[in-house]
């Protein structure tokens, strides 16, 4: 049971004592002291319920998590002995300011695991097909493009990484729009 079942359940508990509770109004009586008594306790729990912080795997960049995996890193000991002893986290690129910056997060990953980030994905379109795929013959002639509706054989555009690419291959084929892509449609 995760914690959003749990508090469903909780709150179906509550409003059902709740009417017990209202059924026996008469505050002399004990029976009613005890069902009052028993949705304290029911929302005391719900409120302790909602505190609770569930493990969430974070969500990492797909340049840490191919080097945690290149390197084989399984602790955060391990990790900070490869960032300030090696060089496989690039300065330049702003990859060591960001592990500077997300410290909390580090030590998160090898205790819950992580989750790649979804990353920005472009493609080509033009109308309801999208590019396929994409040759070009370098004696300045010839561009060979394939355009297809996506269905069970073609389940996946031809994607770019970054715009520019895209943009690129827009314009060697000489039709269609660039849009972004979510990786969430694979």
């Amino acid at each position: 049971m995760n914690k959003q079942e749990l508090l469903g359940v909780l709150s179906k508990q509550i409003t059902k004592e709740e009417k017990k509770a209202q059924e026996t109004i008469d505050d002399s009586n004990w029976i009613n002291g005890y069902s009052c008594g028993r949705v304290d306790a029911l929302e005391f729990g719900y409120k302790k319920a909602e505190w609770l912080n569930e493990s969430e795997k974070p969500k990492i960049p797909r340049w840490l998590a191919e080097r945690i995996e290149e390197y084989y890193i399984d602790s955060s000991i391990e990790f900070w002995r490869y960032f300030f002893n090696g060089d496989i986290f690039n300065p330049i690129n702003g990859e060591r300011d960001w592990i500077l910056d997300n410290d909390e997060l580090i030590s998160k990953i090898f205790l819950y695991g992580y989750t790649i980030e979804k990353e920005p994905v472009w493609v080509v379109k033009d109308d309801d097909m999208y590019l396929i795929s994409l040759s070009v013959l370098y004696d300045g002639v010839r561009v060979n493009s394939y355009f297809h509706v996506l269905d069970e054989n073609f389940d996946r555009p031809r994607v770019f990484r970054n715009k520019e690419e895209a943009e690129a291959a827009r314009i060697l084929a000489a039709k269609g729009t660039v849009e972004e892509w979510s990786e969430d449609n694979d």
